[in-house]
């Protein structure tokens, strides 16, 4: 589970929401909020003022840090605290190569871009970061309405990076309850009883022994870990399964593997970016031996 956990922080609702969400499900890892100002941007100079734009804005990014702070102070946590100055994610990237094991941050900031595009920054966070990245769409009411860690959706692919995803889950988040989920992609739209005696029947019977043979493996390390997990599938291609499904039954999270069957660098186009952009609700992407988060 992780031990050091960054939340770039920029003043938006949804930033805030990633520090909330932070200090709910992480509450024995040291954490730190970061801002960043980007000198490139104009920070609204107001004429005949002896302070430069520079200034301005970091000033208010050491407001913005205090109020975390103080939002800290609510849950009875310290947080470190950090002011940077630069192209936004190339810090908050920078940071991650420090000792920092996972990033929580806000879907869009202050981004105007909405869903189903993720923010600038998130965006190059989600694809670039070396390490665990969990992206929070909600509000901080929602958040803080929310009952984490709840009801988590695991997507299974049968990949290791799907399996690391399925033992952070475990290890993480003792208190939720868990689905094993796998889409199995069918290129019909048909029940069985309308492919029965046909050719397409043998794919179902395939794609269907592969999701048990998946779920077997799920139910033997939640096993081992002392938990049950439910098990589930989805018709559609991954991306609209997981999201469909998450919403359809209310998860309250999602937590699945940053590549899958990929063995891409980066998630471009890949189905856990394509997740974290469209899904409502918090998803984490989880990279590497589970261990080390």
């Amino acid at each position: 589970m992780p031990q050091h956990v960054l939340v770039p922080i920029d003043g938006s609702d949804h930033a805030f929401a990633g520090l909330e969400y932070c200090l709910t499900s992480f509450p024995e890892a040291t954490v730190s909020a970061l801002y960043v100002v980007d000198p490139s941007q104009d920070h609204e100079a107001t004429a005949g003022s002896a302070d430069t734009s520079l200034d301005r804005a970091e000033d208010r990014g050491e407001r913005v840090l205090d109020r975390a702070v103080g939002l800290a102070d609510d849950y009875d946590r310290e947080l470190q605290t950090s002011l940077r100055i630069g192209t936004p994610h190339k810090e908050i990237l920078e940071v991650t190569k420090t000792d920092v094991d996972h990033v929580v941050m806000g879907s869009h900031g202050q981004s105007p871009i909405t869903r189903p595009f993720l923010g600038r920054v998130s965006e190059a966070i989600v694809r670039r970061a070396p390490v665990s990245t969990t992206v929070v769409p909600e509000s901080t009411d929602a958040i803080r309405n929310r009952d984490l860690p709840g009801s988590i959706l695991v997507p299974l692919d049968g990949s290791e990076q799907s399996i690391a995803a399925l033992e952070y889950a475990l290890e993480t988040f003792p208190k939720a309850t868990f689905t094993a989920f796998h889409a199995l992609s069918l290129p019909f739209d048909r029940s069985r009883s309308e492919v029965r005696g046909t050719y397409l029947e043998d794919i179902l019977d395939d794609r269907e022994a592969r999701a048990e043979r998946i779920f077997e493996r799920a139910t033997t390390i939640a096993d081992e870990h002392g938990t049950t997990i439910e098990t589930a599938t989805g018709n559609d291609g991954p991306t609209n399964a997981i999201v469909d499904f998450a919403q359809t039954n209310g998860y309250d999270q999602i937590v699945m593997g940053g590549h899958g069957r990929s063995l891409a660098v980066t998630l471009t186009g890949s189905v856990a970016e394509r997740v974290s952009r469209r899904s409502p609700r918090t998803v984490t992407l989880v990279r590497g031996d589970p261990t080390s988060n």
